[in-house]
């Protein structure tokens, strides 16, 4: 069975979109990354009305559960994409452009054959540093310690990346208020979870 391809794709784009025309108004832009079920983003949403917050998700029953609220009139300042990140966030976010970047808890892929398929290569981890403004923030939480090692290396080595409790040190406390649907579970069973911060200088 041929996996599904993504909703919306590059090549149809005819450059970054206009966040100010698709919000209606000028506001600081955070990216959620394969958001998965929504409670992160609507929560993160929630938290801060005066941002406009964008997830990017493969599967689609997700995206749409974030367009049902919004058909209830709920999360005006949030937008949920169904698309490829690894295809659509280059695309979409101009140099510069995003305050806040978030990975919650990214699938590890474990078999060695998948590994390419991680959210964060080297290129990517480039990709990312390139539309974070300056000062703006990278955040990524798991509960495999791993792979935040290995997503954190790759981050720090990023230049005007800087980690700012130290070289490859975890952030100590949770800087947004927000939860997703596995920090919650990983709370309730006491499973630990990991994570880092970087900033762009």
């Amino acid at each position: 069975m041929h996996e599904r391809m993504p909703a919306v794709l590059p090549t149809i784009l005819p450059g970054p979109a206009c966040w100010r025309d698709v919000f209606g108004r000028v506001a600081p832009l955070e990216v959620e990354l394969g958001f998965g079920r929504p409670h992160f983003l609507l929560g993160r949403a929630a938290e801060v009305p005066e941002r406009d917050v964008v997830g990017i998700e493969w599967k689609g029953r997700w995206p749409r559960a974030v367009w049902q609220r919004q058909a209830r009139g709920a999360a005006t300042n949030v937008r949920a994409l169904h698309g490829n990140a690894w295809l659509l966030f280059g695309a979409l976010f101009p140099p510069s452009s995003v305050t806040s970047i978030f990975l919650n808890f990214p699938d590890p892929w474990w078999k060695a054959k998948h590994k390419k398929r991680r959210i964060v290569s080297d290129a990517f981890a480039a990709l990312l540093a390139s539309r974070l403004a300056p000062g703006g923030m990278v955040l990524v939480q798991t509960d495999v310690a791993s792979l935040l090692e290995e997503l954190l290396a790759r981050l720090e080595a990023q230049p005007g990346l800087v980690n700012p409790n130290g070289p490859g040190r975890l952030a100590p406390r949770k800087p947004v208020g927000a939860s997703s649907h596995r920090e919650r579970r990983c709370r309730a069973d006491g499973v630990p979870i990991f994570r880092a911060v970087v900033l762009r200088r």
